[in-house]
């Protein structure tokens, strides 16, 4: 080949490559294209399912809030939830909860107070204990039948003390809805299932255990302690202070802490002071009963003295009841 074909050569391949080279990045800068088109289309596609389930959620809340008006029964409520809790959202499905509790508060004392219509209270007494929707369902008395399962389905329970039978929240029908919520209302829900299912105590003394009892101390001042942003908040230190560690350190009237002949702390009370110390050392509640028993080992034991046969207070463990409330109460504020 002749050197004016082989410089000819050599530009017409020149050409071809840069045509080829061109061609490629034409080629790659509309894939690119493409590829940022695809990814702005799916973003907006996302932004858009985004905005519409937002919406959805927030015209569910309206139509919850329109029911929680109208209703005349929780059962109303509950109905509406089991059918939308899982579209809710969690913050709608916490704004829900709330809403029913709060709907609770005002139509429990009018629930109670149908319980005390006349046969209500003969014919439940009468009837198989605890009282279900399902054996309810056998009642004769057409109005009593209405009223429980009514109520058994709108989120109560039916209690008994003293010779009568009563309704309360049944909080445990709300762990149902656990899955949906925030961390702090579901642990919430579930310390208020634990007294709805089983309250601690009946006609002034214990139906738990003094370890059971510590234990319900020890869960109330955990949910204090880990959530102190919560609407909830002060509702269960007051029901950690006044009820489970007031019952634990004064006990009750028919469940005392003390022998009444000797007045000394009752061996099995003192054994649970001593196992919730190993067992929760770092808490409020262990500390409260250490300083208690350093008390106790000052008086021999006594919670009480024997003066001319009579139950008389040791000026130290006045001292110490007078304050251990307050205190608990000053240590959970302060942390």
């Amino acid at each position: 080949m002749g050197k004016r074909q082989s410089a000819g050569f050599i530009y017409r391949l020149a050409a071809l490559i840069t045509i080829a080279v061109v061609i490629i990045a034409v080629a790659a800068a509309c894939g690119k294209k493409e590829e940022n088109d695809g990814l702005q289309q799916g973003g907006n596609a996302k932004e858009a399912a985004s905005k519409k389930e937002g919406e959805g959620q927030d015209d569910l809340l309206n139509k919850f809030r329109a029911t929680v008006k109208q209703a005349k029964e929780a059962a109303d409520i509950v109905s509406f939830l089991n059918e939308n809790m899982g579209k809710a959202g969690q913050a709608n499905a916490d704004i829900m909860i709330r809403e029913l509790n709060a709907f609770y508060q005002t139509d429990l004392p009018r629930t109670q107070e149908q319980f005390y219509q006349p046969n209500v209270q003969e014919i439940l007494l009468a009837s198989e204990q605890p009282i279900t929707a399902a054996n309810a369902a056998s009642f004769e008395d057409k109005a009593v039948r209405q009223l429980v399962v009514t109520k058994l389905s709108g989120g109560y329970r039916l209690e008994q003390a003293e010779g009568t039978i009563f309704p309360i929240v049944d909080y445990a029908m709300q762990q149902k809805f656990s899955a949906y919520l925030s961390d702090a209302l579901k642990q919430y829900v579930a310390l208020k299932a634990v007294e709805s299912s089983k309250p601690a105590a009946k006609d002034a003394g214990l139906v738990i255990s003094w370890d059971e009892l510590a234990e319900r101390a020890v869960m109330a001042e955990t949910f204090v302690s880990d959530y102190p942003d919560s609407p909830e908040r002060a509702e269960v230190l007051q029901l950690y202070t006044d009820s489970y560690l007031s019952m634990y350190i004064y006990g009750l009237n028919n469940t005392p802490i003390f022998d009444y002949d000797t007045y000394k702390l009752k061996p099995e009370t003192k054994a649970s002071y001593e196992k919730l110390q190993a067992n929760h050392p770092n808490t409020v509640t262990a500390e409260t009963v250490k300083r208690f028993l350093e008390v106790l080992a000052g008086t021999g034991g006594r919670v009480y003295e024997n003066k001319e046969g009579m139950q008389t207070k040791i000026a130290a463990v006045q001292r110490f009841h007078e304050r251990f409330q307050a205190d608990a109460r000053s240590q959970l504020e302060s942390e």
